[in-house]
């Protein structure tokens, strides 16, 4: 009986440390994004002033309860000047690894966003995305 009870509490334990590791890196994230610009084709990709559209972030470990070593992030942002961009950052042993911004063109953020109605609508008001049933 007692080494099921410590073994409820190794396991909650677990759990709730992956929690606030997984708190941690979406902080990591998101100070790292705050922070990041390119300049590509005399464009400026500023993440500060970008409006997040969607955004993707998964921990690599395969097993529940178990903290993961390594995050990545995928963030497909449209900013003031009508550009869409992919903002990358992966993160190993809790340190930001690799951070990077990709410049998207529009029949990529509508394909990204195809599961998404709602944002389809706003962002690309003239197309017609929904097929009827």
């Amino acid at each position: 009986m007692e080494s099921f009870i410590i073994l409820a509490i190794c396991v909650f334990g677990l759990y709730y440390f992956s929690q606030i590791q997984d708190r941690i890196a979406d902080t990591m994230f998101g100070d790292t994004f705050d922070r990041f610009e390119r300049i590509y084709n005399n464009v400026c990709y500023s993440c500060h002033d970008a409006v997040v559209v969607q955004k993707f972030v998964s921990g690599n470990m395969p097993l529940p309860f178990v903290p993961s070593f390594s995050y990545s992030a995928r963030v497909l942002c449209y900013n003031e000047t009508g550009h869409w961009f992919w903002f990358d950052a992966r993160i190993q042993l809790m340190k930001i690894k690799q951070t990077s911004i990709t410049p998207a063109a529009c029949e990529e953020a509508r394909e990204a966003l195809k599961d998404d109605p709602e944002s389809c609508k706003r962002y690309f008001p003239g197309n017609n995305q929904q097929q009827s049933t």
